[in-house]
């Protein structure tokens, strides 16, 4: 059968006090009265040295001898060497009255003054009598003592031993009345001190439970500042810090498998730009093989020229491609270093636009630019120059008819926003995503007809990243948006 701590401590505390109480009873009911006369002995000791000095001090002794059986409940008798009685209590009381023959006091003790005073020499004798009259037992002490004129005489100091046993027996019922009250009173404490030690144990064993369930949502309230209330602290410290290392270990989990993913979303984008890059390798390369074996054969200068011209031109592009991968390769991985300093946007964007001056003469395009403050930025000129060129050269092969290109450079509080848009058909919503991906190309015939590689909106996608930056695409009703952000301070993120 299952028996709780609290029915536990309740049975040992309780027999704790029943035991106590009945080696109380046990010891008072065998050695009570032993010491009860142990201690009249002593008193009786302790009189005598009062009798003694009261005799040869006092001159009234005999009030003071008086006064000193009152307050010990004791009797006292000298006489001489004698036996003629120098002190007597009934003598004192009738000292005014009719003389009375001490003769006759003397006789009614002379029995024990024979037989217990006359063997005392030099050393004290205390011994238990009967007083014949009475039948009262008494434990008298004899000696011997000094009386005035340096005379030797006898003392009998005396004390009832029934008064002692009175006194035993009154003791005895009240220490067993007190030991009834003591356990009735122990065991109402026993039920509160069980209720108050078991508490807390009953509930670190719930907790613990909880905790078994890998539930460590639950704390134990301390109470207080001994060993159980440091159990209880550790069992919450326990808590948090199994509840901490769990939630970390989901969370490393977590990044494991995120971890785990992006390997294999980079394993897959391994084997797509491995497929990507043949892909794109295979026609430069086709055409160059084809058109050098037409080189072999005997043509006129006119072919030859032509030939000669595909191949170079096929060659550029293969070359093109391998250094915006590289170039792509560096960013993406932090081997190319941003070179970042404090420079106005819009000092970036004129720049840029001066190197496409020609361009747009020749194709009959229309620009126009507009700047919304200073726009002063943290970035690398350099870098940023490139991502303006991806945009321009992404707007000047995808522009419509119209042949109109908007860019503008507005500041905000924390950054600057650059907007390049072009006249043109929207981009599917459905591939708006998929426009900044290696090798996406929408129009792949067209973009064969530039010579687009598919890379550009992906290094620009790169490089502002590495700034801390935003970008994206936006259908407008009649144009296309690409837009990019910069931040104003070093540090600080665009959002």
């Amino acid at each position: 059968m299952r028996m709780s701590i609290r029915v536990k401590l309740f049975f040992i505390l309780t027999s704790i006090i029943l035991l106590f109480v009945i080696l109380t009873q046990f010891f008072g009911i065998l050695f009570l009265e032993d010491f009860y006369i142990s201690s009249k002995k002593k008193s009786l000791k302790e009189s005598l040295g009062q009798v003694q000095q009261i005799v040869t001090t006092d001159s009234d002794y005999e009030n003071s001898l008086a006064a000193l059986q009152d307050n010990k409940n004791i009797n006292i008798l000298i006489t001489d060497k004698e036996y003629n009685v120098v002190f007597m209590t009934a003598l004192l009381k009738r000292k005014d009255k009719n003389p009375v023959d001490t003769g006759k006091l003397l006789d009614k003790h002379e029995e024990h003054l024979n037989d217990d005073i006359g063997s005392v020499s030099k050393e004290q004798k205390i011994v238990t009598r009967t007083d014949p009259r009475t039948g009262t037992e008494f434990l008298s002490l004899y000696s011997i003592i000094n009386l005035p004129d340096d005379v030797e005489g006898y003392v009998e100091i005396s004390s009832s031993i029934d008064a002692m046993k009175d006194s035993i027996n009154a003791a005895s019922n009240f220490i067993l009345y007190l030991s009834l009250v003591v356990t009735v009173i122990g065991t109402i404490t026993i039920i509160y001190v069980s209720n108050k030690i078991s508490k807390p144990i009953v509930k670190i064993g719930k907790l613990t439970a909880d905790m078994a369930k890998l539930d460590f949502s639950q704390r134990i309230e301390v109470n207080s500042n001994d060993e159980i209330g440091d159990l209880c602290k550790n069992i919450n410290f326990l808590s948090v810090n199994l509840d901490k290392t769990l939630n970390e270990l989901a969370n490393a989990n977590l990044q494991l498998k995120k971890d785990i993913e992006m390997k294999e979303r980079i394993d897959q984008s391994r084997k797509e730009l491995i497929a990507n890059v043949s892909h794109e390798l295979k026609t430069p390369i086709s055409l160059i093989a084809g058109y050098s074996e037409g080189l072999k054969v005997n043509v006129n200068s006119e072919d030859k020229d032509f030939y000669c011209e595909v191949i170079i031109d096929e060659a550029e592009k293969m070359n093109k491609l391998v250094l915006s991968l590289l170039d792509l390769s560096q960013v993406e991985g932090g081997y190319k270093q941003m070179m970042k300093e404090y420079i106005a946007a819009n000092e970036l964007i004129e720049n840029t636009l001066e190197k496409f001056k020609l361009i747009f003469k020749e194709k009959g395009m229309d620009v126009e630019v507009s700047y919304k403050g200073d726009g002063v930025v943290y970035a690398d000129p350099e870098r940023i120059e490139q991502v303006l060129t991806n945009y321009l050269t992404n707007a000047i092969n995808h522009v419509d008819d119209r042949k109109s290109i908007f860019l503008r450079a507005e500041e905000h509080e924390e950054k600057v926003v650059v907007r390049v848009f072009n006249t043109g058909r929207p981009i599917p919503p459905d591939e708006i995503d998929k426009i900044w991906d290696n090798f996406y190309k929408i129009d792949k015939a067209r973009t064969r007809e530039y010579g687009g590689s598919g890379l550009g909106l992906t290094i620009v996608k790169a490089i502002i990243e590495a700034h801390g930056g935003k970008y994206g695409t936006t259908n407008h009703e009649e144009t296309v948006e690409f837009w990019f952000t910069l931040n104003k301070k070093s540090g600080s993120n665009s959002s």
